[in-house]
């Protein structure tokens, strides 16, 4: 009857840690998704902002291409 009392507390232990576990796990499983969709939100801006200098930079490089023109035929009109 002893060792009863003492496989039964056991199994008790056991199914209370296992129940903490999977407890412990889903919330620590929930910060990290809510962590990941911050981190997403994070790229998605930055890559905005990215395409953004791109397309400046794009534009510069035409505005200097053009200026260029504009200073080569000034130079053979005058």
């Amino acid at each position: 009857m002893e060792y009863l009392t003492e496989i039964i507390i056991a199994i008790l232990a056991f199914v209370g840690t296992l129940v903490g576990s999977i407890i412990g796990n889903s919330k620590a499983q929930a910060i990290m998704q809510e962590q990941l969709r911050g981190v997403k939100e994070d790229i998605n801006t930055l890559s905005t902002r990215v395409d953004k200098h791109n397309h400046l930079i794009e534009r510069m490089a035409v505005a200097e291409s053009k200026i260029e023109a504009l200073e080569h035929n000034i130079e053979h009109n005058t």
